[in-house]
């Protein structure tokens, strides 16, 4: 299912996440952790047909690779 990025954010406290997630946990959401334990640098909210408040925590290397927001 595609998802779409609607904002990319500064870095947000552990309680704006999902209890239970990677993102809440500390980890990089693209990557998981282990293996991924590089710093968050972003927050990103994503939408798709299921959902339109996805939380999103990502390290440099997953923001990189995310396409820009519309």
């Amino acid at each position: 299912m595609k998802s779409t990025i609607t904002s990319i954010l500064e870095p947000q406290p552990r309680e704006w996440y999902r209890e239970g997630t990677t993102a809440y946990e500390g980890g990089c959401s693209q990557h998981g952790t282990p293996p991924c334990h590089d710093p968050i640098v972003a927050s990103v909210l994503l939408s798709n047909a299921l959902s339109e408040d996805i939380r999103w925590a990502v390290c440099q290397r997953g923001l990189d690779s995310l396409p820009k927001p519309r």
